[in-house]
C-alpha cells in the first residue's frame, strides 16, 4: 500500500531540498514518486493562487498521489491551511518550519501552522534521523511475486488433502478423490495467487 508522505511549509523553507533527499533514500530500498508544486503547476499552465487556484492545486496533487503505484510518494508543496491538508490526506506529515515568513505575502496571510504534524524540522541536522524515522514507522509491506506464489501452493496443498479426504469418505471411491483434488489444486492456486497479486495493490487505511 502506497504511502503518501506531504513536506509542507512556506516558499524557501527548504521542502523541495528536504524531499530531494529524503526520496534518494526511499529509493534505496523501494520505489518511489515525487511530485513537486512548481513542477505540476507548470504542467498544467496555472499560476493561480487564488483560493479556488490553491484548492485546485491541491486536489491534483492528491490525485497525482492517490493513482500512484508505487511504495512512497512523496508531494512537496506549501499546503498552507488545515483544510487544504485535510483534503490531501497525507499518512505522513513534515513541516519545514526553518523560516518564520515567506517571500509571498499573500502566502504567509493564508498560512496556518499545522498542529498535528507527524514531524516539525527547525534545523537541518534533524533530517537524517526524520528520514529513518519516517521508513521505520511508515514501512510499505512489500508482497513479491515468489512469496504469493509460495503463499498459494503451500496452502492449496493443505487444502486439497482436506477435499480429497472429505471426497474419499463421501464417496468412498479413492481414484475419483484424487481427481477432484488434482483438479482442485490447479485452478485454486491460480485464483488465490491472482487474489493476491490484486490485494497487493488495494489501498486501505
Amino acid at each position: 500500500m502506497t504511502k503518501k508522505i506531504l513536506v509542507m511549509g512556506l516558499p524557501g523553507s527548504g521542502k523541495t531540498t528536504l524531499s530531494q533527499e529524503l526520496v534518494k533514500k526511499l529509493m534505496l530500498n523501494h520505489t518511489v514518486s515525487w511530485y513537486n508544486a512548481d513542477a505540476v503547476r507548470k504542467e498544467h499552465n496555472d499560476w493561480d493562487f487564488s483560493d479556488e487556484g490553491r484548492l485546485r492545486q491541491v486536489t491534483r496533487m492528491a490525485i497525482m498521489a492517490d493513482e500512484s503505484n508505487t511504495d512512497y510518494v512523496v508531494c512537496d508543496f506549501v499546503c498552507p491551511t488545515e483544510y487544504y491538508r485535510k483534503v490531501f490526506d497525507a499518512d505522513c506529515v513534515v513541516w519545514m518550519n526553518t523560516i518564520e515568513a515567506g517571500r509571498f505575502e499573500d502566502t504567509n496571510r493564508v498560512f496556518e501552522k499545522p498542529t498535528d504534524a507527524d514531524y516539525v524540522i527547525t534545523d537541518w541536522s534533524q533530517t537524517d534521523d526524520m528520514i529513518a524515522n519516517i521508513v521505520a514507522a511508515y514501512r510499505v509491506d512489500k508482497e513479491s511475486h515468489k512469496r504469493s506464489i509460495t503463499k498459494a501452493l503451500s496452502w492449496r496443498l493443505l487444502g486439497t488433502v482436506d477435499t480429497f479426504v472429505l471426497s474419499w469418505i463421501i464417496t468412498g471411491n479413492i481414484n475419483f478423490a484424487a481427481a477432484i483434488g488434482s483438479v482442485e489444486l490447479l485452478t485454486k492456486t491460480i485464483l488465490y495467487y491472482l487474489h493476491e497479486r490484486v490485494w497487493a495493490r488495494v489501498k486501505i487505511k
